[in-house]
This record gives structure tokens, C-alpha cells and sequence, in this order.
């Protein structure tokens, strides 16, 4: 961009900057705040000026006003953004729950995009896109050294319009041609409900979005038609989303009236109550459990929050991460946007979800945040997860020093201090270095895509010694080194990685997933938990009693993200 008049430009952004604030700052600020934010801003200005005036080389306004105003916010907290016009396309993806698009989950595998799995009844899935093709070409170009959003954002499109790729597959020499026209594809936000053993039913929740509820509803349907004893409903790793999703999902186990989550905003004023509405609740003759961890944010901490204070459940896991501030948009113009942390939430007892110190470090963004003037709400979320070798810092807390509240009907005690603290703690299953390294070499991914290629396997298919043998001349192929006795080590990990992988190429995510549950020792211990019990109020009475013999017999501290 070329300057015609600096000087001018720079005079004129001034006053015009000056004389609008001089106009509007009088609404909801003190006389004294006004000037301050008028010598501030003037300050501002005057730098402005002097850059564009006298800076050795020439800058692009535009620029170094948007440098200037991510500055700024990046002095906020992590939740805080200035939303450009690709950002501000993306959030309204993610909002409807829905976007034009081929079907398929891709990651980075290599030097090309790859195609994890297609998702059922999608324009690829009918093709016949394979979980483990490379994605080579889009439109006549070479996606080497391509990012996933470098991918997503050429595939993406409208629906109804077309686009042509390149698929290099295991086994076959030549570049496989493939045209496709984009369609609209659902996000499903409750991918997995099965009934377990001991008719036990299990309902997996992964975000919240604007169909969430309705997916939960029929979740649920469908399994008490089977007539379940009791319900896990499963929030680990949820990073949230939608307010109003929230409070519809809450509103399924709670009845009317009762209040579901408030926001309070600077000087802990409060701002909104809400409240659940609706009288057709679920898991009324019947125990449930909601399972937590430190990767569950935002709605889900609402929602878990909720069951937990007004005694509708049992709360299990981890201590949540502590993601509880509303961000709200307001339009900054017709194509950028800033997402501002404008409150935060408190569950019906008076607990604060927002834990303080994630506004002093890095976080994922797992928001929730409001559109104009809270009347919308929208989800940020990572579409492409991928395997984490590091997690940040943990410190030891001891459980003394959280303060404590009462739930509202049993009044039971819980503890505050940011996220949810769950009924009864649990630990995780920690996957060993070696698995994590196979894991991120897609040594388990890579194995299976060359395996079904082979043969067709059944849904009972298991990993026997003769594929564990071949597995191991696998790595040695790759130039992976794995000792003998780590191997051995990691043996029923691998076994059930192998299994998941080729399940998942051979059939889809469903059966993989359960396949994977027998592993996962918070859900068995879970599962322990509800086996026999046909009563809430008795299931809470007795883990509210192990929940204390376990805090006094147990080391003080315990790990609180």
C-alpha cells in the first residue's frame, strides 16, 4: 500500500479517534476515567504520527494499528482476541455446527495432509476416501509441506460447488484423481452412546454446540429404551462451547426453576442468572455419574457444576481446568471482530469456575464467548488434536487450602477454588514415553493403513502374536528402535492401539472407540462405581464417605491444574 498523504492520514485518524471518544466516552465512565483514557489515547496518537512521519522505511497503517490493538489485548488473558476475517469466518463454522466440506478428519502425517477417517454418509465416505490416504494434490497443486489449515481452508467451500484432488494410496503406484462436491457436514457433538455391562449406559459429549442437547436427547432415548441402570455421561476432554448449550444439556437433568449457572462481572457484579426450564428431566430412577478431567473447560464446568451442587449426580475424575470467563464479540468492523473476557461464572452454590492463574499463561483456547451484545454465544475448539508429549506444570495444592461450599439439597460439602473439583478423585492411566513416541511417529496409524489394505477384518478382530511379531519387523523396517523389554512393557498398549487403528479403517470411530474402553481405568473404576447401586441418594451418601476416608488417609496434597 502506497501513502499518498501521511501527514494527513495520520491528522486525520487522530482527531477522528479524539473526537469520537470525546462524543461517546461520557456513557458508563467517570469524569476522571474520561480524561485518563483521553491522555492515553492522545499519547497513542502522537506515536502514530511519528511513525508514519519519520520512520526510516515506510509502514502500512493498517498494520500497525492491528500490531498495536493484538499488543494491547495480549496484556488481557489468553481468552481475549482480535478476530480478523478469516478468524471471524472460522467462528461462525464452528458456531453452526455445521460447514460446506468432503467429510473427512485430516492431520499432518508426513509431508502431506492425511485423511484420519471419513465421517459417515459424507460425499468422501461415498467415494470411498480411506483413512490413511495422503492428500497430494488440491486443484492441480502440489500439498507438500502443507499445514492442515493450509488443506482445510482450499477444501472447505460451499455447498454444492466442487473440487478436485489427488490421493496417494498404500498399494497403489499412481496418483488417484478424485471429484468431489462439497456438501454440508454436521459436527456431532455426541459421537459415542452405548449401553455397557451391567447395563450401564455411557454417552460420550465432546463439545457443545447449537445440536448438542438435541443429540444428548436421543442419546438418551435410545438407551433408556434399552433400560439402563445407570448413566456416565462423559465430559473429559471437552473443551466446551455454546452458553446456551449448556444450559440446555443442564436443563435435561435438572427441573424448572432450578438456577443452572450466573455471571458476574467487574467488582463481581452480578450480571445474569440463569436458570433451567424445563420439567422432562433424565436419570430420575436411575444413578448418574459425570466424568471430568483437567482438559474439561468452559460449558462442560457449567454443566458438571450444576449436577454437582444441586445433588442430580456424582462427580468423577480430575479437577477441571478452570475456564470459566465469558468472552463477548463486539463488531469492530464489517469484516474483524474483538472477542473481550467481559465476566466470569459461578456455579448455583457460589463457587467461581475461573481459575485466576490461567490468565498468566499460555492456554488452549477452550472459550466460551458471547456475539454483539450477549445475545449469541460460540465455541473455540481444536478441530485437529493431536497427541501432547508435554503438559504444562502442575503444583501440588493442598485440599485444606480450597474453600468450601454446600451443595443445595444434601448439602454435601465441595470445594472451590476455580474448575470443578470432583466427588471422588481419580487417576489417569499415564501412557509411557515409548507409546506416545509410537503414537507420534503414526507407527500404530501407518501399520494398519498397510494392513487393511491386506485383508478385511471382523468387529471381533484381535492382535495375536503372529501381528505382533510382524508389528515389531514393522518398526525395525522404519528405523524405529524399541528394546525388548520396552516393548514388553507396552505390549497390551500396543495390542489395543493396533486394534483401534485397523477397527477404525475397517469399520468407523464408534467401534475403534469402544474397543478402547476396557483400557481406560477412570471409566472401569467407574463402572465399579454404579455396579449394583439403583440409588443416587445412596450412591452419593456412600462415595461422600470413601471420599473422606480417602482424604485422610492419603498424602495432604493432591495435583490441581
Amino acid at each position: 500500500m502506497k501513502f499518498l498523504t501521511k501527514r494527513t492520514l495520520a491528522t486525520v485518524l487522530a482527531i477522528a479517534i479524539l473526537s469520537f471518544l470525546a462524543g461517546n466516552l461520557s456513557n458508563g465512565l467517570a469524569k476522571s476515567d474520561r480524561a485518563e483514557v483521553l491522555r492515553n489515547l492522545e499519547k497513542f496518537s502522537l506515536v502514530y504520527q511519528k511513525i508514519i512521519r519519520n520512520y526510516v522505511d515506510e509502514e502500512d497503517s493498517d498494520e500497525l494499528i492491528d500490531a498495536a490493538i493484538r499488543a494491547m489485548i495480549e496484556e488481557l488473558d489468553p481468552f481475549s482476541q482480535y478476530l480478523d476475517e478469516d478468524q471471524v469466518e472460522d467462528l461462525m463454522v464452528k458456531t453452526k455446527g455445521e460447514f460446506g466440506g468432503l467429510g473427512i478428519i485430516i492431520s499432518k502425517k508426513g509431508d502431506y495432509p492425511t485423511v484420519i477417517s471419513p465421517i459417515d454418509d459424507t460425499p468422501a465416505a461415498r467415494l470411498g476416501i480411506r483413512g490413511g490416504d495422503k492428500i497430494v494434490e488440491i486443484e492441480g497443486e502440489s500439498t507438500e509441506g502443507w499445514s492442515v489449515q493450509d488443506a482445510v481452508d482450499k477444501l472447505r467451500g460451499p455447498k454444492g460447488t466442487a473440487v478436485d484432488i489427488g490421493i496417494s494410496r498404500f498399494g497403489v503406484e499412481e496418483v488417484l484423481p478424485y471429484h468431489i462436491v462439497r456438501d454440508i457436514i454436521s459436527v456431532k457433538s455426541v459421537p459415542y452412546a452405548f449401553v455397557l455391562e451391567d447395563d450401564i449406559g455411557y454417552i460420550r459429549v465432546s463439545n457443545f454446540g447449537e445440536k448438542t442437547a438435541d443429540e444428548l436427547r436421543a442419546a438418551l432415548d435410545e438407551l433408556e429404551a434399552e433400560g439402563i441402570d445407570g448413566l456416565i455421561l462423559d465430559l473429559r476432554n471437552n473443551p466446551g462451547g455454546l452458553l446456551e448449550s449448556a444450559r440446555q444439556v443442564s436443563d435435561l437433568f435438572l427441573g424448572a426453576g432450578h438456577v443452572i449457572v450466573s455471571t458476574r462481572g467487574r467488582g463481581e457484579k452480578r450480571l445474569q442468572e440463569i436458570y433451567a426450564q424445563s420439567n422432562v428431566r433424565y436419570a430420575w430412577d436411575y444413578p448418574l455419574v459425570v466424568m471430568i478431567n483437567e482438559n474439561s473447560a468452559s460449558a462442560s464446568e457449567i454443566v458438571a457444576g450444576a449436577v454437582q451442587d444441586w445433588d442430580r449426580g456424582l462427580v468423577v475424575g480430575r479437577n477441571s481446568f478452570g475456564k470459566g470467563s465469558v468472552q463477548s464479540i463486539f463488531s469492530v468492523s464489517d469484516k474483524e471482530a474483538l472477542k473481550l473476557t467481559t465476566a466470569k461464572y459461578y456455579t448455583p452454590s457460589g463457587r467461581c469456575i475461573h481459575r485466576d492463574e490461567n490468565n498468566h499463561r499460555f492456554a488452549a483456547d477452550a472459550s466460551m464467548f458471547e456475539i454483539g451484545d450477549a445475545e449469541e454465544e460460540a465455541p473455540v475448539g481444536d478441530d485437529h488434536p493431536e497427541y501432547e508429549l508435554e503438559t504444562p506444570a502442575e503444583s501440588p495444592v493442598s485440599l485444606d487450602s480450597l474453600p468450601l461450599f454446600e451443595t443445595l439439597k444434601l448439602h454435601r460439602t465441595v470445594r472451590g477454588g476455580g474448575g470443578i473439583m470432583p466427588d471422588i478423585i481419580m487417576e489417569y492411566e499415564k501412557i509411557s514415553n515409548q507409546a506416545l513416541d509410537l503414537e507420534r511417529r503414526s507407527a500404530f496409524f501407518d501399520f494398519a493403513v498397510e494392513l487393511v489394505a491386506e485383508r478385511e477384518v471382523e468387529k471381533d478382530f484381535k492382535v495375536d502374536e503372529a501381528l505382533l511379531e510382524r508389528f515389531q519387523s514393522y518398526l525395525a523396517e522404519q528405523g524405529v528402535e524399541l528394546e525388548p523389554d520396552d516393548f514388553a512393557t507396552n505390549e497390551e498398549y500396543i495390542r489395543m492401539a493396533i486394534r483401534r487403528e485397523v477397527l477404525y479403517k475397517q469399520f468407523d470411530s464408534k467401534v475403534a472407540y469402544r474397543s478402547t474402553l476396557y483400557m481406560d481405568r477412570p471409566l472401569q473404576e467407574t463402572l465399579a462405581l454404579l455396579k449394583g447401586e439403583s440409588s443416587l441418594e445412596t450412591l452419593l451418601a456412600r462415595t461422600e464417605m470413601e471420599s473422606s476416608e480417602l482424604e485422610t488417609t492419603e498424602a495432604e496434597a493432591i495435583e490441581v491444574r
